[in-house]
């Protein structure tokens, strides 16, 4: 599986590193975690938190922030769904 080509403009582009534009090409078609972009890219993850921070200021990226746990669905009803699965 390789990497997607990146966006043409952003190659040209001569104030973005290499990775910034590999992290744009990884980011196009589906979102992906810090932690997978760092694999992909075999960079620290604490490397890519910084050219993501980057790619935000220059408005290339978006970031999601992950579900609060408040918010989750609660442990009872996930085992309930999941004994109805079995039941079937």
């Amino acid at each position: 599986m390789g990497r997607p080509p990146p966006p043409h403009d952003l190659v040209a582009d001569q104030t973005l590193s290499p990775e910034h534009v590999d992290i744009v090409g990884l980011c196009q078609d589906a979102p992906q975690s810090v932690a997978e972009l760092a694999a992909e890219l075999d960079l620290p993850v604490g490397v890519v938190r910084v050219l993501i921070g980057d790619l935000v200021d220059d408005e290339l990226v978006h970031v999601s922030r992950p579900v609060p746990p408040a918010e989750l669905p609660d442990e009872s009803i996930l085992r309930d769904v999941i004994d109805g699965l079995r039941a079937l």
